[in-house]
């Protein structure tokens, strides 16, 4: 496959500068006569405009309204098989290609037998030596069945290599004519987030094969169209302290992407997974989920995603260390006894009247808004309910 065989087709949804930046990177880049198509996704921005004011020579298809990842880069996909491409990459608005990034990609199409989909490696636009991600796999039994792998990782610690994965990410994702014919498109009933799962399963069932490339480079700013809806993170000025890490930064605070991917995970086990594994996933859920609820509570949401904080901790923290009573030390079997008949009466008061005043504080403070979205698209998604794009404000 050569260059001129390519359409690279650019997602938009009211991020006019974002695309415009991308853009800019693709006319500097080695494209050698690639097609570049820009699909805006109903925008109320003036995107279109902007992109037909900077750039004449690139095609804008306009979409009369929002159709999500899914929907939206199918349209793209449709008009670049109809131009006769033989294969198309699908391009995050909000990344910026290395100029040499496109030739890898085809590269890798010849170094295995049936290559469906080439993924390139994905840098952070903030610290460009590290990856934001390499690629992704599936273990159903988990609650977190969609791993990431590589997420703020140096290449060369096992990411510097050409590799067939389980997981093709649509940051910057090749797809071959030949797969999306015999594969099919994106399931739009996902609208966005792990469509590309499905996918890239959908293609394994029938033997092709999927890539990861590292030599092609593009740097993603990461979760820009959903990041800025919803509720705002609140600030926790009484947190407690963590321990200062290396390249510490604050944890993902994303409540539509926590909905959508709670809902579509749902929609994959369904889909994909064997009893064993959908029941090995309930029993993580029911594990974890009250973990992080307390971990919430009481602020160690940090150690949590560390591995530091489990159900011991939460009690001891919990029930324990906020009463100086039950930290003093205790010297003498008086000091014991005294001890003892405290937790027994603590415990009750805790549970039945500090609890539920603490409950309500979180999630009047705005902390448990994205543990809430999570839950409801968990429910949605069990109940096969349709994405409420209206409420989400996707729409």
């Amino acid at each position: 496959m050569t260059p001129d065989q390519i359409t690279i087709v650019v997602l938009n949804w009211n991020r006019r500068d974002d695309t415009l930046a991308c853009l800019d990177s693709l006319a500097q880049a080695q494209l050698g006569g690639a097609k570049v198509l820009v699909v805006d996704n109903g925008s109320r921005d003036g995107s279109a405009a902007a992109v037909h004011a900077r750039f004449p020579d690139v095609r804008v298809l306009e979409l009369p309204e929002n159709r999500g990842f899914a929907g939206g880069n199918n349209a793209g996909i449709r008009v670049a098989l109809d131009g006769g491409a033989q294969g198309v990459v699908l391009l995050n608005n909000d990344t910026r290609v290395a100029p040499d990034f496109l030739p890898p990609l085809l590269w890798a199409l010849d170094a295995y037998p049936v290559v469906g989909a080439v993924c390139a490696a994905i840098h952070r636009q903030d610290r460009p030596e590290m990856l934001d991600v390499g690629y992704a796999v599936v273990e159903f039994e988990r609650r977190d069945s969609v791993r990431l792998c590589g997420v703020n990782a140096l290449p060369g610690h096992g990411f510097d290599s050409r590799r067939e994965i389980p997981i093709g990410v649509g940051c910057c994702l090749l797809l071959t004519a030949e797969a999306l014919r015999t594969v099919g498109l994106f399931d739009e009933s996902y609208f966005a987030y792990h469509e590309d799962v499905d996918w890239s399963l959908r293609a394994h069932r029938l033997n092709f094969q999927i890539v990861y490339e590292p030599l092609s480079r593009v740097f993603h700013r990461g979760s820009t169209t959903t990041g800025t809806l919803g509720d705002e993170r609140p600030t926790a000025e009484d947190a407690a302290a963590l321990p200062d890490l290396p390249n510490a930064e604050p944890l993902p605070w994303n409540p539509i992407r926590t909905y959508l991917g709670a809902r579509n995970l749902i929609r994959l086990l369904r889909t994909y997974a064997s009893p064993r594994e959908k029941r090995a996933f309930l029993r993580s859920c029911a594990y974890e989920i009250p973990l992080e609820f307390l971990a919430i509570l009481t602020q160690r949401e940090g150690w949590l995603r560390l591995g530091r904080f489990g159900y011991r901790d939460a009690a001891r923290l919990y029930f324990v260390e906020r009463h100086p009573v039950l930290t003093r030390p205790a010297g003498s079997p008086r000091d014991r006894i005294r001890q003892a008949l405290a937790f027994v009466l603590l415990v009750p008061i805790d549970l039945l009247w500090t609890l539920p005043r603490e409950i309500w504080r979180a999630h009047r403070e705005g902390h448990t808004a994205q543990f809430v979205q999570y839950l409801r698209g968990l429910r949605d998604g069990i109940l096969d309910r349709p994405i409420p794009l209206e409420r989400l404000g996707l729409r």
